[in-house]
């Protein structure tokens, strides 16, 4: 009879079975240990690759690339002085040389230090025997009646300030260094003051084509009018740039921008402001995409994590739906626009545990028609990144100064600021307008000449 030992025989069975449960339970709790171990470990190897990544981002070397053909400063097609050297003696032994064997040319450009001109109007008056008054003789092309700056001194000083970001004692020493002209920082204050005063009528013409226009950015940025918090608000496109300064940031700002009746397409970001203006909507999805990669840095949860990826899923699809559109029919684009519409929608009503997805769905739910406004007309962007670029100039001036001292400042930099982007959307020559529309504005001439390409 065999007689080996048998298992477990001085326990019971009641015994067995606890001792089991409890080795399951235990291996429950170790099973979850591991597991939140090993995404830890996940989401710090992510982290690591992340920072990696961004940390190989190195800037391009400049220059060509190795191999190129090499590129030099293109000679200019006149010369206007010569130069001739000419020597008889050789300049290590002091022997005398040959007769001339070879005439080599060195082409040098250089600037011309300027000079101020004082210019003095001598005007006639004479007596009209007909109207009984003493008549004075008109203005000249370039005369700025009543002034003593010239208009090229302002309008240069204008470009300079406003395109170039020089500060009043930077202009102020420039003038000095290149052109020996002497002119102090107050008096180049008030004359941009003076100007913008006498250009509000072109930047009117600005407001009326933004106001017009069927399609508009908008955006705003903090400001300070002597260190008092004032905001900066731009309305721009492809061809128009208008800016106005206000301490408000709420809606009745972009309210008063645009008419109670407008129609156009706004593309803005999710602020609420721009909520309540009129028009139809397109949210910017590059900030969407850029707060969906924020919290997925923040949540590797296996619940965020499959939602987030239906969501990004669906927002890849209506960028390469609007990609494929002209090789696309019209019924089938229209039919793909409704089905991404659908799936947006759905996403958004669901209800989620994860307190980011909740955040997402309930932007979403209040978004989600203004979100694929960017797929049914082809003129549309789907991001707001027109309205930042066209905003950062300002945000280097706020950098690099204390913006505005005053509202007549604040006035003069809204103004400017707005005739000098949209003259440079529109290709036209800044200092050349500026100093015409100047000039006859300020000889009397009160009906703007600015016309406003179309965009539509």
């Amino acid at each position: 009879m065999n007689s080996g030992p048998i298992l477990f025989s001085e326990k019971s069975r009641e015994e067995l079975i606890e001792e089991i449960l409890r080795l399951q339970k235990e291996n429950g709790k170790l099973r979850q240990a591991l597991e939140a171990k090993e995404k830890a470990e996940a989401q710090k190897k992510f982290l690591k690759l992340q920072r990696l990544l961004a940390k190989d981002k190195r800037p391009k070397m400049p220059g060509q690339k190795a191999g190129h053909p090499g590129f030099t400063r293109i000679k200019p097609k006149a010369v206007d002085r010569i130069v001739k050297q000419t020597f008889k003696y050789c300049p290590d032994c002091h022997h005398r040389l040959s007769a001339v064997q070879e005439i080599f040319d060195h082409i040098q450009e250089d600037i011309i230090p300027a000079q101020p001109q004082v210019t003095c109007f001598k005007k006639e008056r004479r007596y009209c025997t007909h109207c009984r008054k003493l008549m004075t003789a008109p203005y000249a092309s370039e005369e700025v009646p009543r002034g003593n700056l010239g208009p090229n001194v302002l309008i240069q000083s204008v470009i300079l300030k406003y395109h170039h970001g020089l500060p009043f004692n930077k202009i102020k020493e420039l003038f000095e260094s290149l052109c020996h002209f002497e002119v102090s920082e107050g008096a180049l204050a008030q004359g941009l003051q003076r100007i913008s005063d006498w250009l509000e009528v072109e930047q009117g013409q600005i407001l009326k084509a933004v106001r017009a226009s069927p399609h508009l950015h908008m955006d705003e940025t903090g400001w300070k009018i002597s260190g008092t918090n004032h905001w900066l608000w731009a309305a721009v496109n492809e061809r128009l740039a208008y800016y106005q300064i206000a301490q408000s940031r709420g809606a009745k700002i972009p309210k008063a921008i645009l008419p109670k009746d407008y129609s156009g397409i706004l593309v803005t970001d999710f602020y609420s402001a721009y909520n309540r203006l009129p028009g139809k909507k397109q949210k910017c999805l590059v900030h969407l995409m850029r707060e969906m990669h924020e919290l997925h840095l923040k949540d590797q949860s296996d619940s965020f994590l499959e939602h987030h990826k239906s969501l990004k899923r669906i927002i890849s699809d209506a960028l390469r739906l609007k990609e494929v559109q002209p090789e696309m029919a019209a019924s089938v684009y229209q039919r793909r626009i409704k089905r991404l519409k659908t799936r947006l929608f759905l996403w958004s009503c669901r209800e989620y545990r994860n307190k980011h997805l909740k955040r997402l769905a309930q932007r979403f739910l209040r978004h989600w028609l203004h979100l694929l406004t960017f797929l049914e007309h082809p003129e549309i962007s789907f991001n707001n990144n027109l309205a930042e670029r066209m905003i950062r100039h300002h945000v280097i001036l706020r950098n690099r100064s204390f913006q505005n001292r005053s509202q007549k400042g604040a006035a003069a930099h809204q103004t400017l600021m707005s005739l000098l982007h949209t003259l440079q959307l529109q290709d036209k020559n800044p200092l050349a307008f500026l100093k015409k529309a100047y000039l006859k504005h300020r000889q009397g001439n009160s009906l703007p000449i600015l016309k406003i390409a179309s965009i539509g």
